[in-house]
Protein backbone atom coordinates (compact mmCIF):
# COMPACT_ATOMS: atom_id res chain seq x y z
CA UNK A 1 0.00 0.00 0.00
CA UNK A 2 2.56 2.53 0.81
CA UNK A 3 4.93 1.75 -2.37
CA UNK A 4 0.94 2.39 -4.52
CA UNK A 5 0.74 5.90 -2.37
CA UNK A 6 4.52 5.89 -3.18
CA UNK A 7 4.25 5.66 -7.29
CA UNK A 8 0.60 7.75 -7.25
CA UNK A 9 2.42 10.57 -5.78
CA UNK A 10 5.39 10.75 -7.81
CA UNK A 11 2.78 9.91 -11.41
CA UNK A 12 0.97 13.52 -9.76
CA UNK A 13 4.60 14.99 -9.52
CA UNK A 14 5.34 14.48 -13.19
CA UNK A 15 2.83 17.22 -14.85
CA UNK A 16 4.37 19.87 -12.08
CA UNK A 17 8.31 18.57 -13.08
CA UNK A 18 6.90 19.24 -17.08
CA UNK A 19 5.25 22.60 -16.49
CA UNK A 20 8.98 23.15 -14.46
CA UNK A 21 10.61 22.30 -17.17
CA UNK A 22 8.63 23.99 -19.67
CA UNK A 23 9.03 26.95 -17.98
CA UNK A 24 12.55 27.04 -17.44
CA UNK A 25 13.40 26.36 -21.54
CA UNK A 26 11.11 29.38 -22.30
CA UNK A 27 13.38 31.57 -19.54
CA UNK A 28 16.59 29.91 -21.73
CA UNK A 29 15.13 30.80 -24.60
CA UNK A 30 14.37 34.21 -23.74
CA UNK A 31 18.00 34.70 -22.57
CA UNK A 32 19.54 33.40 -25.87
CA UNK A 33 17.40 35.92 -27.29
CA UNK A 34 18.80 38.69 -25.05
CA UNK A 35 22.30 37.43 -25.63
CA UNK A 36 21.63 37.55 -29.14
CA UNK A 37 20.75 41.06 -29.24
CA UNK A 38 23.07 42.20 -26.82
CA UNK A 39 25.86 40.44 -29.21
CA UNK A 40 24.12 42.47 -31.94
CA UNK A 41 24.25 45.67 -30.55
CA UNK A 42 27.70 45.44 -29.17
CA UNK A 43 28.91 44.27 -32.34
CA UNK A 44 27.19 47.41 -34.10
CA UNK A 45 28.58 49.78 -31.86
CA UNK A 46 32.08 48.49 -32.76
CA UNK A 47 31.60 48.74 -36.48
CA UNK A 48 29.91 52.08 -36.15
CA UNK A 49 33.39 53.26 -34.82
CA UNK A 50 34.92 51.98 -38.46
CA UNK A 51 32.20 54.12 -40.06
CA UNK A 52 32.87 57.24 -38.20
CA UNK A 53 36.40 57.07 -38.81
CA UNK A 54 36.20 56.77 -42.48
CA UNK A 55 33.41 59.74 -42.85
CA UNK A 56 35.48 62.20 -40.67
CA UNK A 57 39.34 61.08 -42.28
CA UNK A 58 37.66 61.78 -45.96
CA UNK A 59 35.65 64.70 -44.57
CA UNK A 60 38.30 65.87 -42.92
CA UNK A 61 41.47 65.22 -45.15
CA UNK A 62 38.99 66.85 -48.39
CA UNK A 63 38.63 69.95 -45.95
CA UNK A 64 42.23 70.33 -45.22
CA UNK A 65 42.65 70.38 -48.81
CA UNK A 66 40.58 73.20 -49.81
CA UNK A 67 41.34 75.46 -46.78
CA UNK A 68 44.97 74.86 -47.72
CA UNK A 69 44.34 76.15 -51.06
CA UNK A 70 41.99 78.56 -50.21
CA UNK A 71 44.27 80.11 -47.67
CA UNK A 72 47.26 80.04 -50.31
CA UNK A 73 45.08 81.40 -52.60
CA UNK A 74 43.77 84.43 -50.11
CA UNK A 75 46.83 85.24 -48.14
CA UNK A 76 49.03 84.90 -51.17
CA UNK A 77 50.92 81.62 -49.63
CA UNK A 78 54.02 80.51 -52.49
CA UNK A 79 52.08 77.73 -54.36
CA UNK A 80 55.01 75.34 -54.26
CA UNK A 81 54.39 74.90 -50.46
CA UNK A 82 50.49 75.31 -50.78
CA UNK A 83 50.99 72.17 -53.89
CA UNK A 84 53.17 70.28 -51.37
CA UNK A 85 50.67 70.70 -48.46
CA UNK A 86 47.84 69.86 -50.67
CA UNK A 87 49.61 66.64 -52.00
CA UNK A 88 50.47 65.58 -48.94
CA UNK A 89 46.39 65.73 -48.00
CA UNK A 90 45.34 64.19 -51.50
CA UNK A 91 48.24 60.93 -50.78
CA UNK A 92 46.50 60.99 -46.91
CA UNK A 93 43.10 61.05 -48.71
CA UNK A 94 43.63 58.75 -50.97
CA UNK A 95 45.17 55.88 -48.82
CA UNK A 96 42.52 55.81 -46.70
CA UNK A 97 40.00 55.76 -49.35
CA UNK A 98 41.87 52.81 -50.44
CA UNK A 99 41.98 50.68 -47.38
CA UNK A 100 37.84 51.55 -46.40
CA UNK A 101 37.49 50.71 -49.80
CA UNK A 102 38.98 47.46 -49.83
CA UNK A 103 37.69 46.39 -45.95
CA UNK A 104 34.07 46.70 -47.56
CA UNK A 105 30.75 46.39 -45.17
CA UNK A 106 30.75 44.64 -41.91
CA UNK A 107 27.82 42.68 -41.44
CA UNK A 108 27.01 40.79 -37.78
CA UNK A 109 24.67 38.17 -39.56
CA UNK A 110 27.60 37.29 -42.44
CA UNK A 111 27.64 33.76 -43.63
CA UNK A 112 31.52 34.01 -44.19
CA UNK A 113 33.19 34.74 -41.08
CA UNK A 114 37.35 33.74 -42.41
CA UNK A 115 36.43 35.68 -45.14
CA UNK A 116 35.45 39.10 -42.82
CA UNK A 117 38.17 38.56 -40.27
CA UNK A 118 40.60 38.61 -43.27
CA UNK A 119 39.73 41.49 -44.53
CA UNK A 120 39.39 43.38 -40.91
CA UNK A 121 43.18 41.93 -40.10
CA UNK A 122 44.49 43.45 -43.69
CA UNK A 123 42.35 46.66 -42.81
CA UNK A 124 44.40 47.23 -39.52
CA UNK A 125 47.86 46.49 -41.54
CA UNK A 126 46.91 48.60 -43.98
CA UNK A 127 45.63 51.08 -41.40
CA UNK A 128 48.95 51.24 -39.63
CA UNK A 129 50.77 51.53 -42.91
CA UNK A 130 49.16 54.39 -43.93
CA UNK A 131 49.52 56.03 -40.66
CA UNK A 132 52.59 55.21 -40.62
CA UNK A 133 53.31 57.05 -43.93
CA UNK A 134 51.84 59.59 -43.10
CA UNK A 135 53.52 60.67 -40.13
CA UNK A 136 57.06 60.07 -41.97
CA UNK A 137 55.66 62.60 -44.72
CA UNK A 138 54.68 65.34 -41.94
CA UNK A 139 58.17 65.20 -40.49
CA UNK A 140 59.38 65.16 -43.56
CA UNK A 141 56.93 68.28 -44.32
CA UNK A 142 57.97 69.96 -41.21
CA UNK A 143 61.53 69.84 -42.04
CA UNK A 144 60.58 71.88 -45.15
CA UNK A 145 58.05 74.33 -43.78
CA UNK A 146 60.07 75.56 -40.29
CA UNK A 147 62.89 77.16 -42.38
CA UNK A 148 59.77 78.43 -44.65
CA UNK A 149 57.73 79.86 -41.96
CA UNK A 150 60.76 81.91 -39.64
CA UNK A 151 62.02 83.25 -42.92
CA UNK A 152 58.19 84.93 -44.12
CA UNK A 153 58.74 86.76 -40.81
CA UNK A 154 60.27 90.05 -41.05
CA UNK A 155 61.33 90.14 -37.36
CA UNK A 156 62.53 86.55 -35.60
CA UNK A 157 60.45 86.74 -33.23
CA UNK A 158 57.62 86.54 -34.63
CA UNK A 159 58.82 83.69 -36.80
CA UNK A 160 59.78 81.32 -33.64
CA UNK A 161 56.33 82.29 -32.29
CA UNK A 162 54.86 80.98 -35.51
CA UNK A 163 57.24 77.72 -35.29
CA UNK A 164 56.29 77.07 -31.89
CA UNK A 165 52.34 77.45 -32.14
CA UNK A 166 52.83 74.91 -35.27
CA UNK A 167 54.73 72.67 -33.08
CA UNK A 168 51.81 72.31 -30.44
CA UNK A 169 48.92 72.37 -33.38
CA UNK A 170 51.72 69.66 -34.40
CA UNK A 171 51.45 68.15 -30.67
CA UNK A 172 47.81 68.10 -30.46
CA UNK A 173 47.29 66.70 -33.72
CA UNK A 174 49.64 63.56 -32.69
CA UNK A 175 47.71 63.12 -29.85
CA UNK A 176 43.80 63.04 -31.14
CA UNK A 177 45.04 61.03 -33.93
CA UNK A 178 46.51 58.67 -31.65
CA UNK A 179 43.60 58.68 -29.78
CA UNK A 180 41.75 58.01 -33.31
CA UNK A 181 43.97 55.00 -34.04
CA UNK A 182 43.83 53.19 -30.94
CA UNK A 183 40.30 52.95 -30.47
CA UNK A 184 39.80 52.10 -34.48
CA UNK A 185 42.42 49.25 -33.65
CA UNK A 186 40.41 47.70 -30.93
CA UNK A 187 37.13 47.84 -32.58
CA UNK A 188 38.58 45.56 -35.27
CA UNK A 189 40.19 43.50 -32.64
CA UNK A 190 36.66 43.56 -31.00
CA UNK A 191 34.80 42.71 -34.12
CA UNK A 192 37.44 39.81 -35.15
CA UNK A 193 36.76 38.25 -31.17
CA UNK A 194 33.33 38.57 -31.26
CA UNK A 195 33.59 36.89 -34.81
CA UNK A 196 35.00 33.78 -33.67
CA UNK A 197 33.03 33.14 -30.83
CA UNK A 198 30.21 32.75 -33.20
CA UNK A 199 32.21 30.52 -35.61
Amino acid sequence: MAMQNDILSRYDELPQMKADYEHLKADVDKQTIINRKLMETVFRNKVSVLDSNRRTSLVSVSAAILVTLAVSYIRGLDMRLAGMIAAFYLLMLTGYALIYRKLGKIEYGSDNILSTVTRLRKFKRNYMIVNTVSWMLVAALMCFLFPEIYDSFRIPERGIAAIAFMCVALLVGICSQYCMDRKVLKACDDIINRLKDRS
